[in-house]
């Protein structure tokens, strides 16, 4: 009964700002982006499986995705992605501590702020990677929320679009 109790507080404790999922989700592409950080060819986690497009992506996230890939075979490309379409890193530099902080408004669509350190690289150059998930509510009854956009900050006030990207190589 002791044990049922310290779980049941230990929920509640949990806290109710994320309890519709949001952060799991979130929370799940955050540890591929770490595992793909490191490098290692036998440990990588795939972001756009057919499963993950179809499960954690928005409607029209999934279309541009498709339009892109159909696209880039078209002009032949090998590859959609030359670096990490998350985090734009080429060189797979480690990731250390990260973070996850609420940023939805009345005024915006749901978004949660992701930070990325990378102490590992340049001890004298160490810098982070700030992503911005923008999340929709999915119409069906589960009402799961799901990726609509990735936002990656490049300096300044200025954000680079996964969506927006994947729109543009769409066209021809």
């Amino acid at each position: 009964m002791k044990m049922k109790a310290a779980c049941m507080a230990s929920v509640m404790l949990a806290g109710p700002a994320f309890a519709d999922g949001r952060d799991e989700l979130v929370r799940s592409y955050v540890d591929r982006i770490v595992v793909n950080s490191l490098d290692e060819p036998d440990r990588h986690e795939p972001y756009f499986t057919e499963s993950q497009l179809l499960n954690d992506f928005s409607g029209d996230f999934v279309n541009a995705y498709a339009e892109a890939l159909k696209a880039s075979r078209k002009r032949g490309d090998a590859v959609l992605f030359e670096t990490d379409p998350m985090t734009g890193d080429a060189n797979r530099c480690p990731i250390g501590k990260t973070g996850i902080v609420e940023r939805t408004r009345s005024d915006a669509p749901d978004m949660l702020d992701v930070t990325l350190d990378l102490p590992s690289c340049d001890a004298a150059a160490a810098r982070s990677i700030r992503l911005m998930f923008f999340l929709e509510k999915g119409g069906s009854s589960s009402g799961l929320y799901r990726i609509d956009d990735v936002l990656r900050f490049v300096g300044e006030g200025n954000w680079f679009s996964l969506k927006a990207w994947l729109e543009r190589g769409a066209q021809p």
